[in-house]
């Protein structure tokens, strides 16, 4: 299929046809597990190794990738409207590589305040040792001018924040953080390229683990860096002299699920609205975050930026409610890391009390984080209902 038919069609079509080789031919790309690459002769390797500086696709050596990361590279550069994707062994893989290929000795750092917990422990355990300062910025922020130093070279952000889901005014911090000469890098995970596309908004790269929505099956580890302009050109090179890559066979997988990423989504979607109104009704409830409720930190943006919201729900309980007992009684809900697969989650989580959508609410009150997977509503519900029966 040529480029131009390609962009000709809809989203949902393109998911189905991503780097389909010519016909006759399999309809998924096969894995194709490989180190060295032969050659006949010396003009033919050289002649790889040229061309390979200035495409990502050409086979060349194992650590590059084979056709099977190839295509998987390609279809997230689409999904995330960017001129490349490169691809990590997990989603903190991509987050940390992105760090280090874009800041040095002596450069700040500015990251908003509910960004990823994971992303925290790297700057304060990791990056700090290597001369890199950073600051964190509250999450309603739109004009990023009064938090730059002189020294800061990149704003990273998460909208919606992890855990509690604020929304970010990206279009507009983007164009305060680019007439300051910064770029501006996104991890996009809750989107995961199909409900948001932070490229579009302003934003320099988008940061995807695909361990979650992509995969969809809780079966992968995955991340994937999208970028564009100078920031792809930096991070490119970051990836090929560090040796970042990503096995064939999760690329495969990754590329099988993103076929029904939109279809899955609808059913996550629609569950934890359901989920999301339930619990709004029962009086063991403070409240509930969902950047899709009325009310919630950035709803007005979140409607404004993004096509829709996926599986994840955030529950404030009343002090006093033994919210652990609960999920321990739960019997569909699996209580474990991560989120993203077929299964519904919960787990109970401990974010920041100063956080946007958190200062009305007592400290003592304690907040677990739901996961609707694909079951049947009703299921989930019963099930809920069963549970809290018995407190």
């Amino acid at each position: 299929m040529s480029a131009d038919t390609r962009n000709s069609l809809r989203r949902e079509t393109r998911l189905c046809h991503y780097g389909q080789p010519a016909h006759p031919g399999p309809a998924n790309p096969p894995i194709v597990r490989a180190s060295t690459i032969l050659h006949d002769t010396v003009e033919s390797y050289r002649d790889t190794k040229r061309r390979r500086e200035s495409d990502d696709s050409v086979l060349s050596y194992g650590r590059r990738g084979t056709t099977t990361a190839h295509a998987l590279m390609q279809a997230i550069a689409d999904l995330e409207g960017a001129e490349g994707a490169w691809l990590f062994p997990s989603g903190v893989a991509a987050i940390s590589s992105a760090l280090t290929a874009l800041l040095r000795p002596g450069d700040h750092l500015l990251m908003v305040d509910t960004i990823f917990g994971a992303t925290r422990t790297f700057c304060q355990d990791i990056l700090s040792e290597y001369g890199v300062s950073f600051d964190y910025f509250p999450c309603g922020t739109a004009d990023i001018t009064s938090h730059l130093r002189s020294e800061t070279k990149l704003v990273f952000v998460e909208s919606p924040g992890s855990q509690t889901f604020e929304v970010m005014d990206l279009p507009a911090l983007c164009a305060s953080a680019h007439a300051a000469g910064v770029l501006v890098m996104a991890d996009n995970t809750y989107g995961s390229g199909w409900l948001y596309r932070p490229i579009e908004l302003g934003c320099d790269l988008s940061i995807i683990a695909g361990t979650k929505y992509l995969g969809g099956h809780a079966d992968v580890m995955m991340g994937a860096v999208s970028a564009r302009g100078d920031a792809a050109a930096r991070l490119r090179k970051a990836v090929h002299v560090t040796g970042q890559t990503l096995a064939p066979d999760e690329a495969y997988a990754t590329l099988r699920g993103i076929r029904t990423l939109s279809l899955r989504l609808e059913r996550h979607e629609g569950n934890a609205l359901r989920l999301a109104e339930w619990f709004a009704m029962r009086p063991e409830v403070l409240g509930v975050l969902h950047p899709a409720l009325p009310g919630h930190p950035g709803h007005e943006i979140w409607m404004r930026d993004a096509s829709g919201s996926n599986g994840l729900l955030s529950v404030v309980f009343a002090p006093g409610f033994d919210a652990e007992v609960l999920l321990d009684r739960l019997t569909l809900f699996g209580i474990g890391s991560s989120w993203g697969g077929f299964e519904s989650l919960a787990m109970p989580i401990d974010p920041e009390r100063n956080r946007a959508s958190l200062l009305d609410y007592p400290k003592e009150a304690k907040i677990v984080r739901f996961h609707a997977g694909l079951e049947h509503i009703d299921d989930l519900i019963n099930d809920l209902e069963a549970a809290l029966a018995t407190l």
